[in-house]
């Protein structure tokens, strides 16, 4: 998984059938699964409990992690910073309502 400059590389291993669904365009990763063996992202705050991670070469968006809540032992990863996102296919979308007209819909298929 490299970031657009690819100073930033991650590794990450989970099992086939560890479901996907997040609000966050990319795919979660569970933390003990997961590790960075090039580089770090620089994180900043998004929220009080949400950070954001970005190459410092090129500050394309990477990761982003939570400190609390349902998601906080997962690194979620952007569909860009993923080698190859060909066999991933998003199952929610957050902020529809906000979304632009061009962007179709993704009905939640979570629960």
């Amino acid at each position: 998984m490299p970031s657009r400059s690819g100073r930033i590389r991650a590794r990450a291993r989970i099992a086939r059938s560890w479901p996907v669904a997040r609000s966050w365009p990319g795919r979660a990763f569970p933390n003990e699964n997961f590790r960075w063996t090039s580089g770090e992202p620089d994180w900043y705050n998004t929220f009080p409990t949400t950070q954001r991670g970005s190459c410092p070469t090129c500050h394309s968006l990477v990761a982003a992690r939570d400190s609390e809540g349902e998601f906080q032992d997962q690194m979620g990863i952007t569909m860009m910073a993923l080698d190859d996102p060909t066999g991933i296919t998003p199952v929610h979308q957050s902020c529809k309502d906000n979304a632009v007209s061009w962007l179709p819909v993704i009905e939640t298929v979570d629960s």
